[in-house]
């Protein structure tokens, strides 16, 4: 690590790494594939290690589901909650698909202006969220979660930028937000004339185009399919040397089993309320 960080960061990064390790709830392969040449496995194991570390810091005690009879691992957290089981399953998007100048870090000296891939980031949180869909339904079927038992996925999506100031997307709200929700950018109303006419609102969203045209949907969260997703939780940091972490926790209003709310440590915490035929979004 020293090798590859400042002195101060990379023993924060160990310090993290080594408790996950000494905790037995990280995979047996955690030290090999943290070493150079795959920071895409670096960095999924750091972000499991500070949902470790925020999960203790909130008075938990994570466990681990074991392995299947297939030799697959479980969720990557399970933890209890007034006799609640809530599992926990991790995951740092690669960068697929976004441009390599976004990614690179900036030259000391030189000014440059990029486009900020915002549909792009987006089809990752999707894409993810779909994985990890089928996995926790997969391990509903192989009795390691049951029918009673909460399901959150966890994205970090520290890979999809060289660095982030926060989670928010185009919409102004965080991607954990617009990757469920078909909440889309903000529209200013206007007149013929090119008039104002009103408050600045957001427009529906339902679709992305992929690179193929192909649409992706975004209101996942509406969708029956993932009601056995009871929340979704976003991050974009990689360390937590800012005294925790920045969470984002969505709950899904189709879940079958609903996460409690404000147990999980989130700054921002978003419910969709039914009201008629349609759902009020609010922050907790």
């Amino acid at each position: 690590m020293l090798e590859r960080f400042p002195e101060n960061y990379a023993r924060h990064l160990v310090e993290l790494l080594s408790a996950y390790q000494d905790s037995g709830l990280a995979p047996p392969n955690l030290e090999s594939e943290v070493a150079p040449g795959d920071d895409g496995k670096l960095w999924g194991h750091v972000w499991e290690a500070m949902l470790y570390r925020h999960l203790l810091n909130l008075g938990f005690k994570p466990q681990t589901a074991g392995v299947t009879k297939a030799g697959q691992r479980g969720p990557d957290f399970g933890i209890m909650h007034q006799g609640i089981r809530i599992w926990i399953e991790a995951v740092t998007p690669a960068p697929n698909g976004i441009p390599s100048d976004y990614l690179e870090p900036p030259k000391r000296g030189v000014v440059r202006v990029r486009r900020v891939p915002q549909e792009e980031r987006l089809l990752r949180w999707t894409s993810v969220l779909s994985d990890k869909r089928k996995k926790l339904e997969y391990y509903r079927t192989q009795n390691i979660i049951n029918a009673t038992d909460c399901t959150v996925i966890a994205v970090n999506s520290c890979r999809l930028q060289d660095y982030a100031m926060n989670d928010l997307g185009i919409s102004g709200l965080p991607f954990a937000v617009e990757a469920v929700f078909p909440i889309g950018p903000i529209a200013f109303p206007i007149t013929t004339e090119g008039e104002p006419a009103g408050d600045p609102i957001n427009i529906t969203r339902y679709t992305i185009q992929k690179p193929n045209k192909s649409e992706v949907r975004t209101g996942n969260f509406l969708d029956p399919n993932y009601s056995n997703v009871s929340a979704i939780m976003g991050c974009w940091q990689k360390d937590m040397l800012r005294n925790g972490i920045d969470l984002t926790a969505v709950h899904n209003p189709l879940a079958t089993v609903s996460l409690p709310r404000a147990i999980l440590g989130a700054n921002k915490e978003y419910v969709a309320d039914q009201e008629g035929d349609h759902y009020m979004l609010r922050s907790l």
